[in-house]
This record gives C-alpha cells, structure tokens and sequence, in this order.
C-alpha cells in the first residue's frame, strides 16, 4: 500500500516537473518574486462574494457656443432707421443776440440729416425753455440722409429783460423725438427816462404880427401862424403865405391878387427880425411892432448850386446862406462874403493858399455875372439853364 502510494507520488512529481520545463523555455523572463509582505496586504476575498460591478459612465461631450449672427444696426425711427441731427451753423439771430422787448424775429438753423432715415413730414417742435410766442411745431422740409436744410420757427423777444432760451427739437412720423437746436437773446434793461421838466408853451418863433416892408408892392401888416415846420399867413390885399421851416430859414410861395410866386426869408438871432426876398432878387423884410427894419432889409437868394463859369475854376460850386452872411466851395477853393439886396461881395481862396475879391450880382432866381480881381470873368447859372450872355460885371 505503501509503496503504491509512493509509486504515484514519484509519477506526480515527474509530470508536474515535465509540466514546469514546457512553460520556462527561450528566453521568456521569469517573474520577479512578489514580496510576502505586499501579498499579505492584498485582501483574500471569498469565492461566495460578488461586489456590485461599478457602471461605466461615457462622458457627454458639451455643445458648442453658437456664433451670433452680425446684425444690422437698428434704430427708433421709422421702419428701424436711425435718426440723428447735427448742427451746423445759425442762419439768423446767432446766440446772444440783443432783441428790444416785443420784437418779432425769425430764428432759422442750418441742420445736417446724418442718421439713416429720410426725413419726410418730419416737424420741428418746442421742447424746453420759453416758447417765445412761437407755434407748438413747424414743418421740416424733406430731406434725405446726409443731406442738409433750413428751419426757421417765427418768434417774439419776451418784454422781461435778460437772457432767454428756447430749446426746439425734430419728430419723426411715428413719434420718435430726436436732436436739438436752441435760440439764445438777450432783452437790454430799459433805460431810466430822465425826468423832463413841464414844458412852458411859447408862440414859434414865426407866429405873430409882423411888419413888413417888399418896397413899392406895399405887402403891409402880415400876420403868421406856425404849426411845427409850416407855416401859414395873410398880408395887405388878401395876400397869403404858405412856408416851410428849416433852421431859422423860411421859405415857400406867395399869393396876391391872382399872382404867385416864390419867397426866402431869414429869421434873426433874436427872433424880432428877418430879411429875404420874393422871387429871389426882391427884397422882403419883416420885423415886430417897436423894433426897426433890419438893414439891409432885402437880401436876395444866392443859397444852393450853381455852375460856375470862371478863369481856372469852371464847374460846381454850392453856396450856404444864412440871411446876409454866406460861404461855399468851388472846384478849386471856397468863397466867403455878406449879400446886400442882389449884391454878394467877398473873397475867394484856392486850395493852394491863392486869395483875392470877388463880387456878383444876381441877375434873377438862376444866373448871376460878376469878377474876380475886379477884371476876370466869374459867372453861375442853376442846372437847367445857361450862362448869362454877359459873364464879366465890374
């Protein structure tokens, strides 16, 4: 029994030994020991325990961020355009400018359209500010994106005084409110009214009774009537008078038994006197009850413009009268002298210091003939005549 076992034992031994050299042939490495002690710390786990299997999880692979798409800018105005308004330039009345209280103006901008809508029936509105009397809105004329226009709003300048504005801004059809233009005046403080002391109502200086001396003609007592600058009267024979006022001169027309004709007097420094003519050659002259004819009484008209017909100075001259007295320029100096009746005597001085006497005798109401140095021709005639026949009178 014993050696069967033994038998068996051998032949087990010789398999297993047989089984071993199979598996270790050429060249295959051998495995390296595994240490006790990290085998001991593998836990030996019964044949008659099954772990839960651990579900495998397939990681979910994250969506890509989507790319927004470019988009057309939008904007309030009409169908999604965009509305803006830019300032150019104030056509009328810039900012600051100064207004009397009251006064109507006109306000007109020059706006540029540089948005993206058309502007058509669009308004110009008052938004802010002092409406200053003008309307709620005005039309816009029609104007196309990056195009430019006029807009002008009718206004009134507040009485207070100071700075006032007014802000104005622009509407599209469907209601969108955009922009802006503003208008800026000023209104001056009124000035303090100096008190005026209570005027003391005197007769004009050509109101009253005059006598008056026109020689043979016998033109008597006149009585005058002056209302600001006319003046109104009535002499000897029915005899009126019809005037007007400039400084102390009056002048105007006569009328006298169916005739007329014209008349030039000069008031004198004390208002008591005056002298002239009628028809500019005969004397008139005038003066108040217990004063003394003026002497002389008669000066006639040489006051106005002439053509001049002389030695080296032919052409323009304008003479400036005041009763007897008279000064003037011609084409190659100035003239100076005092008048008695038609007789004008005086002396002439040329630009270049040259001076000597003149005398001239006036013929009617549009010529006069004299000299100048007593032999040398000097002679004038009104526009619309001529030369008289004889220039030179000694």
């Amino acid at each position: 029994m014993v050696h069967r076992y033994l038998s068996l034992l051998a032949v087990t031994i010789t398999l297993l030994t047989a089984f071993a050299c199979t598996f270790s042939g050429s060249g295959t490495p051998e495995p390296e020991p595994t240490s006790t002690e990290a085998v001991a710390q593998i836990p030996t786990q019964a044949s008659s325990t099954v772990l839960p299997a651990i579900p495998t999880v397939t990681p979910t692979k994250a969506p890509p961020t989507p790319i927004p798409p470019t988009e057309t800018p939008t904007g309030s105005g009409p169908g999604g355009c965009i509305l803006s308004e830019q300032f150019l330039s104030d056509v009328t009345i810039p900012d600051g400018t100064v207004l009397a209280p009251g006064s109507s103006f006109v306000k007109t901008w020059r706006v540029k359209n540089n948005g993206t809508c058309n502007w058509e029936n669009y308004q110009l509105i008052f938004a802010t500010g002092e409406q200053m009397g003008g309307p709620a809105s005005v039309a816009v004329n029609n104007t196309p994106s990056n195009g430019t226009t006029d807009v002008s709003v009718n206004l009134v300048a507040p009485t207070a005084p100071g700075e006032h504005k007014s802000g104005w801004r622009f509407k599209a059809t469907n209601g969108s409110v955009f922009g802006g233009v503003t208008v800026v005046i000023s209104v001056p403080v009124p000035a303090t009214a100096t008190p005026q002391p209570t005027a003391t109502t005197m007769p004009s200086p050509w109101s009253g009774q005059w006598l008056t001396n026109c020689g043979s003609a016998g033109c008597g007592t006149m009585n005058l009537f002056q209302s600001g600058s006319v003046v109104t009267g009535t002499y000897a024979d029915n005899g009126k008078i019809n005037g007007t006022v400039n400084g102390n001169r009056l002048s105007g027309t006569w009328t006298r038994s169916g005739t007329s004709g014209s008349f030039d007097w000069w008031l004198g420094g004390t208002n008591v006197k005056w002298r002239g003519n009628y028809n500019s050659v005969n004397g008139w002259c005038g003066y108040r009850s217990g004063e003394t004819e003026p002497a002389p009484c008669g000066v006639g008209t040489f006051s106005g413009d002439w053509n001049v017909v002389c030695t080296s100075c032919d052409g323009p001259m304008r003479i400036y009268q005041d009763g007897r007295n008279f000064n003037g320029t011609y084409v190659n100096g100035t003239v100076q002298g005092t008048i008695d009746g038609t007789k004008a005597t005086g002396t002439w001085t040329t630009n270049e210091g040259l001076t000597g006497p003149l005398t001239w005798y006036l013929l009617n109401t549009i010529q006069f003939n004299g000299n100048y140095n007593a032999t040398n021709p000097w002679c004038g005639y009104r526009g619309g005549s001529s030369a008289p026949t004889e220039c030179l009178k000694p």
